[in-house]
């Protein structure tokens, strides 16, 4: 089966203080069993807990992070994100990049719920090919490439929340 882990925080766990808030030290994350014909990885990591005022802004979840990994890629080490991404891969923009939050780009962004305890799913969609995506691609033209090209697809949770400070510019 098809499966990703990070030696940070287990299927359901709390996201370590590390990798939320205004870090953007991505989590150390590890895949295996891979299916058969992966040419390349896209990893999604999304909050659909989101407060109701951002859902209906957006019509989804929240986007942290996009990025695409070579197929040769099994992890990502801490930090991988910003700035030490292994070659080939590719970061796109954030739902911070789209609400203009001060300091963030196409790179990780952690947990941050205003809120409460929210569920940050971190999703592996192994793909069949490469798909042609400009670093300025929005997440519609993203998941609809990821529709049709994807093998399979591994998951991970964490859970973080409330935040302890509020962000800037919110």
């Amino acid at each position: 089966m098809f499966h990703l882990t990070s030696s940070a925080f287990g299927d359901g766990d709390i996201i370590p203080d590390k990798y939320v808030e205004d870090s953007v030290v991505s989590p150390p994350l590890k895949w295996e069993n891979a299916p058969e014909g992966t040419e390349c990885f896209f990893l999604v990591m999304t909050d659909q807990d989101i407060p109701m005022q951002y859902r209906e802004n957006l019509g989804r979840g929240f986007i942290h992070w996009i990025a695409c990994v070579p197929g040769s890629v099994s992890e990502l080490p801490e930090g991988a994100s910003p700035g030490n991404m292994p070659a080939g891969s590719r970061e796109y923009k954030s739902d911070f990049v789209t609400f203009d939050t001060p300091g963030y780009g196409s790179h990780y962004g952690g947990p941050w719920p205003p809120d409460a305890a929210h569920r940050y799913t971190f999703l592996l969609f192994a793909l069949k090919s490469l798909p042609d995506l400009p670093p300025e691609t929005d997440f519609g033209e993203i998941a609809a490439a990821l529709l049709y090209n994807t093998i399979d697809v591994a998951r991970l949770i964490g859970v973080y929340g409330p935040a302890k400070k509020q962000m800037s510019g919110s």
